[in-house]
């Protein structure tokens, strides 16, 4: 059998994976090519007639002079691709789809004496044809807002309130993301914050909780 038509790594994975990404997928890559075949396999599966129409969308073929080769062969080099297909799409959709963007910028948010364990990160997007751009914020350690309330994610300037990104509220022990979108333009922008805002039915005001000022 030959491997000459499998696909190479670059087609497998493309190249809109991160760099860091895109060199541990490479390395499992090698670890599958380099662990080869198991040495043998049970009757049973020796016995499978793996038909080419299996073999076609894994880039394999069968030569005439190797048509009494060994099935375990064919099964292994089938199972290995297939468990590199399952590494590159599952991996990079816990590592990559999160955000679903490319990252140009991340904005790094602390909690304030009101949430002084807060922690949250924004991604940021390039602003697309229509003027929009993409963000993800990720937030730990922010109590949820009950009765009601929410939060509130704003661009600021001097610490003020200037334009509205989007609300969210959290979950206890949890990590909260939460994908936005906004057409603002960032001139002028010297930072972000988070306002604890509570139900329509109070009477308090706002709070700051998190801000991306040191």
């Amino acid at each position: 059998m030959s491997r000459r038509d499998v696909p190479s790594f670059d087609d497998l994975v493309g190249r809109d994976v991160p760099p860091a990404e895109r060199e541990r997928l490479r390395n499992a890559h090698e670890l599958l090519l380099q662990a080869g075949p198991p040495p043998e396999l049970s009757p049973e599966l020796e016995q499978v007639p793996w038909p080419e129409e299996a073999l076609a969308p894994l880039g394999l073929y069968r030569e005439r002079r190797q048509r009494q080769q060994k099935p375990w062969l064919l099964i292994a080099t089938a199972a290995a691709a297939a468990i590199l297909i399952g590494f590159v799409v599952g991996h990079s959709t816990l590592n990559t789809t999160s955000a679903s963007f490319a990252v140009v910028h991340t904005v790094n948010m602390h909690g304030t004496a009101r949430a002084p364990r807060a922690l949250a990160s924004i991604d940021l997007g390039k602003a697309g044809a229509d003027g929009n751009w993409p963000m993800l914020i990720t937030v730990t350690n922010l109590a949820p807002v009950k009765g009601g309330g929410y939060y509130a994610l704003w661009l600021s300037r001097h610490g003020r309130r200037i334009a509205l990104c989007g609300s969210f509220n959290t979950k206890t022990g949890a990590k909260t993301e939460v994908k936005m979108s906004a057409a603002y333009s960032l001139k002028g922008i010297d930072g972000w914050i988070v306002m604890r805002e509570p139900p329509a039915s109070s009477r308090s005001a706002p709070q700051l909780v998190m801000t991306s000022e040191t």
